[in-house]
């Protein structure tokens, strides 16, 4: 499956798919670099770079409908994927690295079914009640002996479905071809590596005159772990307002919220509460683009479904990021980033479907969905602009691994020798990281990766614990829904 591959054609068929304008692909869009750049069979830096550029390229159409200047793009493929596919691991506060969780190459998350397949386990979940729900299931403890012994007693087919019902995050190891077969796989196919859908209707919406890109783009980020809030965080590198909202009693872990929290406000919603998604409901008639990572329908009973907030708001951004695609017989099974490796064939093609390898900075298809998503959101403001309208930019974790794939491998020459998955990550280089006071501390952080001649990326902010803000926009608009006994934000 090895195959010539060049960033400007990558590029290309990207901007196609987001139509956004092909001639944007000229002389002043540059992808410095190529893979290897970590070891791996695919072309991880290709596809975090193309993404990044695509994204950037909506911005630059932005910037230029409100009469800014033609700028150039600049991306660095090394940097795209190192620290581009894993700025978590980048993140040090007071002189201290975080430790995230162990890493995964040092417990087996592959264990052998009755009808000799492999189940993939998360074994280390942010939320602790993942953990507990998957022993629960299993009736065994977490010791490696007993899960071996609880894996063996299931076919691994029967067993992925009952954890899907179950909601534990687990699967059965497959190949590509295994994978495209399948109902959801083939369902899948014909919507990577992101889909824009038009879900309502509304008056063309122009770009005005603005200090920035996306200086009054507001966002409504109800992300978590970890690609919706990655999406917000693109788009306010470029100035968009952005407010993340999360629940008090499950909100993202520190070490999360910093790496995700640049550029952005936190404040905290209850939808077991229904004073506050009314809450929640008067913020998004104000917004121009809502966020979300949960599970596709969950939302739908708290009036927050794609077209009930299209309606409230007419020409809002809708995105949703899922495990497994929107539609489809599985787009209402829960998971994270692993498990799109795990059944598109990504990590059976890193090694075998008897070996399989997750890739080498274990979180891949979070941090491409993130930057996807962006690409899709500036593609839809364009939209917005010139005919009016609502959109859905929907992105699933599996269809950036099944994307990547599609990439191709490199030449077997350029395969990593030796022990492969999660590896000891390169270090960036010195001028890719910057520190900012922060209420979480001093805190050394990678720096926004695409450089723009005329709008330099930044946040304007640094990232604050969950629920420091209001739940209220900076400033108020002739169309908010605002408590007037609030007193105004000052900053």
């Amino acid at each position: 499956m090895a195959m010539q591959t060049t960033a400007r054609d990558v590029l290309a068929r990207l901007l196609e798919r987001l139509d956004l304008p092909l001639g944007s692909v000229d002389e002043d869009v540059v992808i410095h670099g190529a893979d290897p750049v970590l070891p791996s069979r695919y072309r991880p830096g290709l596809a975090s770079a193309a993404a990044l550029a695509a994204h950037a390229i909506g911005i630059r159409e932005i910037w230029t409908a409100r009469g800014g200047e033609h700028q150039s793009i600049s991306i660095n493929l090394r940097q795209a994927a190192v620290p581009g596919l894993r700025t978590l691991s980048y993140i040090r506060r007071d002189g201290h690295k975080l430790q995230l969780m162990r890493p995964a190459s040092e417990e087996k998350v592959f264990f052998e079914s009755a009808d000799g397949r492999l189940v993939y386990l998360l074994r280390h979940a942010f939320y602790h009640e993942h953990f507990s729900r998957m022993l629960s299931f299993l009736d065994c403890s977490p010791a490696t002996a007993s899960l071996e012994k609880a894996i063996s007693r299931w076919n691994a087919e029967e067993l992925e479905d009952a954890m899907a019902d179950a909601k534990v995050i687990g699967a059965m190891v497959r190949t590509r071809d295994e994978w495209l077969a399948s109902p959801q796989g083939h369902h899948l196919a014909s919507r990577i590596p992101v889909e824009i859908e038009r879900i309502g209707e509304g008056p063309p919406m122009p770009f005005l005159p603005a200090e920035r890109p996306l200086s009054d783009i507001r966002v409504v980020d109800m992300g978590h772990v970890l690609a919706g809030p990655i999406t917000s965080r693109q788009l306010a590198e470029q100035g968009a307002e952005v407010l993340h909202v999360s629940a008090p009693y499950q909100p993202d872990p520190p070490h999360i919220q910093i790496d995700t929290g640049f550029g952005k406000r936190s404040a905290f919603v209850d939808l077991n509460r229904g004073g506050d998604i009314d809450n929640l409901r008067d913020l998004v008639a104000g917004a121009d683009v809502f966020v979300h990572s949960w599970r596709p329908g969950s939302l739908d009973a708290r009036g927050l479904s794609p077209h009930a907030l299209a309606d409230l708001r007419p020409g809002l951004i809708y995105v949703s990021v899922s495990c497994y695609g929107y539609d489809g017989p599985w787009a209402t099974r829960a998971g994270y980033d692993p498990l799109g490796q795990v059944v598109s064939g990504l990590v059976a093609g890193e090694g075998s479907l008897a070996a399989p390898v997750m890739a080498p900075t274990f979180t891949l298809n979070d941090y491409l969905a993130g930057y996807l998503a962006a690409a899709g959101v500036t593609s839809a403001l364009l939209k917005r602009a010139r005919v009016g309208g609502s959109y859905h930019v929907k992105v699933s974790l599996t269809a950036c691994s099944m994307w990547l794939q599609d990439l191709g491998y490199l030449p077997a020459a350029q395969w990593p020798d030796g022990p492969q998955g999660v590896a000891e990550l390169p270090a960036p280089r010195p001028e890719e990281l910057t520190v900012t006071a922060t209420p979480f501390g001093i805190v050394e952080h990678p720096l926004p990766i695409v450089s723009y001649s005329a709008t330099p990326s930044r946040w304007d902010i640094p990232p604050e614990p969950a629920g420091t803000s209001p739940l209220r926009w900076r400033a108020a608009r002739d169309n908010d829904i605002i408590d007037l006994a609030s007193p105004p934000l000052v900053f």
